[in-house]
């Protein structure tokens, strides 16, 4: 599997990383970057030095099967063009949200033909905690559901307003959009018909770049008629924590690593106490492995999906990112 990359700041290190550690497993070559501000990065012991030039006889005198584009969300469109164009077996690992608004998205998938595939970097379903609980919602553990809470917000840091993510001009706006878009994904993984009952947006309160910084949104679906959702850059303790109740039973997860703390999954069931036991005491917990890294298992499902092999998590494809879109796009318009 030869895989190149466009973009080479955070996630792109972060991304590259996944993909020397998972060599050996995938089978993967590793061709080199492409950055206009990055000349050159070191990662695992390893020099890489970014391409030159990005153009047709760059991308006809290279192998690509894979592309991971992490730009800012205004050069998405630019990127995946480029790629999708030039090259008719490539395919792509898109870092969300796959364009700036839900009309590029539309565009960047019609640059698609038809045997290229684009996946988009929506990893959250590879956490242990959260894929035990799609599992769990899946197989009914907690009955009918009657309401789920999302809680999710960081504090970014004092640098940031100069950052391109606090432009609606860079970023296409704020935190529905990011890093929103990660639990909307999430919920439309088990919830289908959603409606926006009602929505606050809370903008130039502290940030003052014109993107809303905090949101709360209350929202229905087919399975879960109360879905409660507070999103916010204000937040200076990182918090991520996900809370649903049904008629067995009930769960909570806590925490997605780094400054939100290690994944915890708490499962209960109803009246647990009639045991004789403390409700908390009767309580499952699952911890996240030490050593997980969701952008490897996403990378890894990723490789097996284009060598057609069976994944027990599928990543996300341009269709589901499309529909994750255009409810985006429902919320800035209520």
């Amino acid at each position: 599997m030869n895989i190149f990359f466009i973009g080479m700041g955070y996630m792109g290190a972060e991304r590259l990383k996944a993909a020397i550690n998972l060599k050996k497993r995938n089978k993967i070559n590793i061709l080199g970057f492409y950055d206009t501000n990055v000349q050159k990065i070191k990662i695992n012991g390893l020099f890489f030095y970014s391409k030159k030039k990005l153009n047709s006889s760059f991308f006809k005198n290279q192998k690509i099967d894979l592309c991971v584009i992490s730009v800012p969300h205004n050069l998405t469109l630019k990127y995946t063009k480029v790629c999708l164009e030039n090259s008719k077996k490539i395919n792509l690992l898109v870092e969300k949200p796959l364009g700036i608004n839900f009309s590029e998205t539309k565009k960047i998938i019609n640059y698609k033909k038809k045997n290229q595939k684009i996946f988009v970097g929506l990893n959250y379903r590879y956490f242990d905690g959260i894929s035990q609980m799609l599992k769990d919602i899946k197989f009914k553990k907690f009955g009918k559901i009657n309401s789920l809470t999302i809680n999710f917000g960081h504090g970014h840091n004092p640098e940031m307003k100069k950052s391109w993510k606090l432009s609606k001009k860079y970023a296409g706006g704020g935190v529905i959009t990011d890093p929103g878009i990660h639990v909307l994904n999430l919920l439309q993984l088990f919830c289908t018909k959603i409606k926006i009952e009602y929505i606050k947006k809370l903008r130039k309160n502290f940030w003052k770049t014109g993107i809303e910084e905090e949101i709360l949104a209350i929202l229905s679906s087919k399975e879960i008629p109360i879905i409660n959702i507070s999103i916010s850059i204000l937040r200076w303790r990182s918090t991520f924590d996900i809370s649903g109740n049904g008629i067995k039973g009930y769960w909570r997860i806590k925490g997605r690593d780094r400054s939100y703390g290690g994944q915890e999954y708490y499962t209960g069931i109803r009246w647990g106490w009639l045991s004789g036991k403390n409700q908390k005491d009767t309580e499952k917990k699952l911890i996240q492995k030490k050593n997980k890294n969701v952008f490897q298992d996403e990378l890894s499902s990723i490789i097996d999906t284009l060598n057609n092999k069976k994944v027990k998590i599928m990543p996300c494809s341009d269709k589901e990112a499309l529909k994750t879109m255009s409810l985006i796009k429902s919320l800035y318009e209520h």
